[in-house]
């Protein structure tokens, strides 16, 4: 890699250049040009030095008469070969010290192959030779600007990490022209004896919000089941009792729409309560959500992130003979523990996860 300028010193350089070339025919005599030019060995580095050599080996072609509006720009009848060997001494910071300390190479830059901006864009960030170019043809590389704030974004020296995403609409209350709204979940508890037909047992709908005292119970809803379904349940093993569950909202476009969030049968029975199995909440289809479809395909192959799901408990009423009480929470779960959803997570859940009707 070429040694780097400081820009200070390009600058002063490129000011210097421009005196020298016209030093000679003004001063009409070659020691008052070598005075000038000693003048420089004092105050330029060997670096500079050796830039100044190389442009003083240059012949200049004849100078051209430009238009009244414009003086006359030796640089610009620089070949690319000349400028490029300028720039290779330069980092890509320092071409804008190159364009605003020189009028006349800004006026050749503009007319630079954008291969040299490339091959600055390459030297800084030396990763970029790795993509896709065949030979010198820069066909479908983005612009060298827009490359280089693309490359700045993609390896900015930060780890990545998800961004936990901010919902829309409120999860306890939205308002659809200047009407209050709300999330609901609707509930159906149904029983089957033997091998008879399903039968709907009850059907009830709540608003979500917090459960139990400061929410210890997590956010969802509580429902208060028909009296004697709870000890059929528990004392009546030819009867199946089953749940399903269901958000509803109105869009803000005032349709409603609706989403499943559970469906299952009861897996454990004890003296405290009667649990339901567990149901992976489903989510938006693949063609809506690619990106979550591909990280979920991941986690159900290795179980080893917590799915997004809803806990559906059914116990009795202490105190209350006959009473029961049914309640649906959501939980984030493993195959070893449960933890209760924020109302955050509920609200981005409801908005960006469950899989709602058009």
């Amino acid at each position: 890699m070429a040694p780097q300028m400081p820009e200070r010193e390009l600058a002063f350089l490129l000011q210097a250049l421009e005196e020298l070339r016209g030093a000679a025919p003004v001063l009409g005599e070659a020691e008052d040009y070598q005075f000038a030019r000693a003048g420089l060995d004092t105050r330029l580095s060997p670096l500079a030095l050796r830039m100044l050599e190389a442009f003083e080996d240059y012949t200049l072609p004849p100078p051209v008469v430009a238009a009244a509006s414009r003086a006359s720009c030796d640089i610009e009848r620089f070949p690319e070969d000349v400028l490029g060997a300028l720039l290779a001494f330069v980092d890509l910071p320092m071409r804008f010290t190159c364009v605003v300390a020189s009028r006349t190479l800004r006026d050749a830059c503009m007319r630079v192959s954008p291969r040299l901006e490339h091959e600055l864009l390459l030297k800084k960030f030396p990763l970029l030779t790795g993509l896709p170019v065949t030979g010198t043809s820069l066909a479908g590389v983005p612009a060298p600007g827009e490359l280089f704030r693309m490359y700045q974004e993609k390896f900015d020296g930060e780890r990545f990490e998800s961004q936990q995403p901010w919902p829309s609409i409120s999860l306890v209350e939205y308002t659809l022209a200047g009407v209050p709204a709300y999330y609901t979940l609707a509930l159906e508890l149904r029983l089957r004896e033997a091998e008879g037909p399903w039968e709907s047992a009850y059907v009830g709908s709540r608003v979500i919000s917090p459960q139990g005292a400061d929410g210890a119970l997590g956010v969802g809803a509580s429902f208060s089941i028909p009296e004697g379904l709870y000890e059929r349940a528990l004392d009546h093993p030819h009867v199946r009792f089953s749940a399903n569950v269901m958000v509803s909202r109105r869009s803000q476009t005032g349709r409603v729409r609706f989403a499943r969030v559970y469906s299952g049968v009861i897996d454990h029975i004890s003296g405290h309560g009667i649990d339901f199995e567990i149901d992976n909440m489903p989510y938006a289809p693949r063609s809506e959500n690619p990106a979550l479809h591909f990280i979920r395909y991941r986690a159900d192959h290795t179980h080893n992130w917590m799915d997004p799901t809803l806990r559906v408990r059914w116990e009795p009423i202490h105190g209350a003979a006959g009473a029961s009480g049914l309640l649906v929470s959501f939980k984030w779960i493993t195959a070893d523990f449960d933890e209760n959803m924020s109302e955050r997570d509920v609200a981005n859940c409801l908005e960006h996860y469950v899989d709602w009707s058009d």
